[in-house]
């Protein structure tokens, strides 16, 4: 057994970005963007096509998905969480049941009442005072857990606010974290990691070293 220094993440160029998640009201909903995709498994991929036909696409964050489209998941432990490009506060869901596959048009996705979800407004040069020493996730790949200085532990989902106290597990490799701090400014952070909410806030760079069996 050797160790090789395998860099798994080293992310840290804060790209600055419009204040809140804005962006360019759309007179008509014509699709959904993916922001986050949770799988635990190889085998839980999520997927989408035209309604009713056509091949399934395996879905990836930052994927438009047409409102004509229908989304699958087939795991039951498995979400998605897409929004609309002009209501990046607002975050719709869709999830796997025990029962079978979960099959949902995007159409009727957007019916439902969404969770609302807040992010900083600041800029470098005037910070948002709310979002003091916090991060927030903008996107998500695969399954993140935060633990809070309480002890408390919770999967990470679009919209979370990690304080500085907190420490976040990044499970698996090329799985990936995107969050944005005070100023509007945004990071991404490539797993498997085990790291402190305050390096990042502080732009240290991490780096995960692997086993590799020769």
């Amino acid at each position: 057994m050797k160790h090789s220094r395998t860099t798994a993440m080293i992310l840290f160029a804060f790209l600055i970005i419009s204040p809140g998640l804005s962006f360019a009201a759309d007179a008509k909903v014509a699709s959904l963007t993916c922001v986050g995709i949770y799988s635990e498994t190889s085998a839980g991929y999520i997927s989408y096509r035209n309604a009713g036909k056509g091949e399934w696409i395996v879905a990836k964050v930052g994927d438009l998905i047409p409102t004509s489209a229908e989304i699958r998941v087939n795991v039951d432990r498995d979400w998605i969480e897409l929004i609309q490009a002009a209501k990046p506060n607002e975050v719709y869901e869709l999830t796997g049941s025990e029962k079978g596959e979960v099959i949902a048009k995007v159409a009727d996705i957007i019916k439902a009442k969404p969770r609302a979800v807040g992010f900083p407004k600041g800029t470098a040069a005037k910070p948002d005072a709310a979002f003091k020493d916090k991060l927030v996730v903008t996107q998500y790949l695969g399954r993140q857990v935060y633990r809070a200085a309480s002890g408390e532990s919770k999967d990470i989902k679009y919209g979370d606010v990690l304080d500085i106290k907190g420490k976040v597990k990044i499970i698996a490799i090329n799985n990936t974290l995107t969050l944005m701090n005070a100023s509007g400014a945004v990071t991404t952070v490539i797993g498997p990691l085990n790291f402190n909410v305050e390096q990042v806030l502080n732009n240290k760079s991490l780096y995960k070293y692997l086993n590799v069996q020769k």
